[in-house]
């Protein structure tokens, strides 16, 4: 009898078609299936003496190159540090990956894997500038000369701006098979992208919000380097030529480290980096001990024999990549009502089209508009019921609406082919542009740039935004084209990601991977911009930097959705195109899942 009750309660789950938020928290123990974990290819590692040549682009402090070159003794050179160590650290790889690949003596024995710094050069000037291509990355590795077998270490100082740094990687790694050299870049990311490349040590631009933890040598530049160059240098020794150690594809993959993102500690979950030690001194937070009394925290190792993460004596399993156990946060900790205003009634929206759109385009973006309460008649699931969730979960539980039914009415349309504030905007140029639309009071000015126009922050911490003038009553939703600047980020499913699990992309709805991702991104906007309109609605977490109706659920969009797996999503018969939502004009659209505050869980459509 309580086997079928359970068998029951999971059917009522599934059907219901609801991911637990309580996933970002707890979850259970899942066995992949072995095709789609990180294994052998049979491929080089490197093991032995491997001599490190370092190349330091730019200012870097005296105690800054302390640090990280304090770290690279410790990694085989200071075996009595107290434990748990970078050496523990360090010998979990030669345990886990290097004892059991195909290289050995000539005594049919594994080799002992140390780490030597070589030689250090010092190029304070920046002789190639100081923004460089991946390319000029790979001319610095070879000016640092690395012996045989052995890696060159690039770093960059903070002024250094680098290729995708921040936005796609915060450091590399890179070789010369037929030289047998490896080569590793990371940059300091202090100025640029400490959110990125340096948490836990500073506040995440994006996602769970929490206090930063404090830098265990008191520098978060290069704390974050030591991080980054420590994922890096796992991927290098275990799969230094790309036919070693790694999951996924070979030009993309998931290696030692970064098969494990985020995971410092136990318990490590989105936004929070697991239980660490405390330095009862300066209160930094470490989970390894170095060379020269120094502290370091150090990225958890993937185990391919026990598909679980390893970190000293920790583990946590890799299936929590997958499936997750229900789990309700407290209320604290939830996206909740904060007694302020949201829209509602006839909500007026008018659109800035900022560059050239395809007529194709503008239709796709505007038929969506549409549909969220102008196609009553659109098959199901549609886009009108996706609205209507919105109503039933956040507009009509809030104390400001006295009103029955919210319409959104598609108004006044204006483009400015020939950009008049230039191709590189601000966030302050953006809300020019919205002003500029004339909003009537209670509307929502749509700002839509091109796949030709930057935007301040675009790829690298956001996709979109949404802002308002209170005083006049009136919101704002910026989206931009990501087709050609970073699909990966922002048209995925429809885009290979640029990292983390790697899959087959969608063919997007409408044919159009950039109108498709706008239309996603657009849907998250609206959702936060209606229920949260000036900041004192529904939201979680700080108020600068909340979680709203979608973002609250990132990258669901069906049932099952997983990190790297949308979900299970409906698919056109004729074009074999992924999609959730019907609309008008026969539109077919791929929507968010939306936060319900009532059950604490991700509602989708399919």
């Amino acid at each position: 009898m309580a086997a079928k009750a359970v068998m029951l309660a999971l059917l009522v789950l599934v059907s219901t078609a609801q991911v637990s938020m309580g996933a970002r928290r707890r979850m259970e123990l899942y066995k992949p299936d072995p095709a789609d974990m990180l294994s052998y290819h049979s491929g080089a590692v490197l093991q032995g003496n491997i001599p490190v040549s370092i190349y330091w682009y730019g200012k870097f402090t005296p105690a800054q190159k302390s640090i990280l070159f304090d770290f690279l003794l410790s990694l085989s050179v200071a075996p009595y540090a107290a434990a748990p160590s970078v050496a523990q650290w360090w010998s979990s790889i030669d345990e886990l990956y290097l004892s059991k690949a195909v290289q050995t003596n000539s005594n049919g024995q594994s080799k002992k894997t140390q780490v030597l710094v070589a030689s250090q050069v010092s190029d304070i000037n920046c002789s190639m500038g100081k923004s460089l291509t991946l390319a000029q990355v790979a001319a610095l590795a070879a000016q640092a000369k690395p012996k045989k077998g052995g890696i060159a270490l690039v770093f960059t100082a903070q002024d250094v701006t680098v290729e995708g740094f921040g936005m796609s990687r915060c450091g590399l790694h890179g070789s010369d098979a037929k030289s047998g050299t490896a080569y590793i870049w990371v940059g300091n990311p202090a100025t640029q992208c400490p959110g990125e490349c340096a948490w836990p040590f500073h506040q995440p631009m994006y996602g769970p919000q929490g206090a930063p933890l404090v830098a265990p040598n008191g520098d978060i530049g290069a704390d974050g380097m030591v991080m980054n160059l420590a994922s890096m240098l796992a991927g290098t020794v275990t799969n230094p030529f790309g036919d070693g150690y790694y999951q996924g594809s070979r030009d993309a993959p998931l290696e030692a480290a970064t098969a494990c993102p985020g995971v410092f500690g136990s318990g490590a979950y989105p936004g929070f980096a697991g239980e660490l030690k405390v330095d009862q001194a300066t209160g930094a937070s470490y989970n390894a001990n170095g060379a020269n009394g120094r502290k370091y925290l150090l990225p958890a190792l993937y185990n391919p024999s026990t598909a679980a993460v390893s970190l000293s004596l920790v583990q946590l399993s890799m299936g929590s990549r997958r499936l997750m156990e229900l789990y309700i946060p407290p209320a604290s900790d939830q996206l909740t009502y904060h007694h302020g205003s949201v829209l509602s009634g006839d909500i007026p929206v008018s659109i800035l089209w900022y560059g050239k759109f395809t007529p194709t385009q503008m239709s796709i973006i505007a038929d969506f508009v549409v549909s969220l309460t102008g196609a009553p008649n659109a098959a199901t699931p549609s886009v009108g019921q996706w609205w209507g969730t919105i109503e039933q979960l956040y507009l009509s539980n809030a104390a400001t609406n006295s009103q029955t039914s919210t319409r959104v009415l598609l108004d006044e349309q204006v483009s400015d082919e020939q950009c008049s504030l230039g191709k590189s905007l601000t966030l302050a140029q953006i809300d020019q542009l919205a002003a500029r639309v004339g909003t009537k009071r209670g509307g929502v000015a749509l700002v839509f740039t091109d796949e030709d126009v930057t935007v301040e922050g675009f790829c690298s911490s956001r996709c979109g935004k949404h802002g308002s003038d209170a005083s006049a009553g009136t919101t704002h939703i910026w989206v931009g084209n990501s087709a050609k600047q970073c699909p990966g980020q922002c048209a995925w499913p429809f885009a290979q990601p640029v990292y983390g699990p790697q899959g087959t992309p969608l063919v997007a709805p409408n044919n159009d991977v950039g109108a498709d991702g706008m239309v996603m991104i657009l849907a998250s906007m609206v959702a936060g911009t209606v229920t949260n309109p000036y900041g004192d609605g529904f939201y979680q977490g700080p108020q600068d930097a909340p979680l709203e109706a979608c973002s609250a659920c990132p990258g669901v969009y069906g049932s099952g959705a997983y990190p790297g797996n949308a979900g299970k999503l409906l698919v056109d018969a004729t074009t074999g195109a992924s999609y959730n939502a019907n609309g008008a004009n026969r539109r077919k659209y791929l929507l968010p899942a939306l936060y319900n505050p009532a059950t604490s869980s991700c509602d989708t459509l399919v």
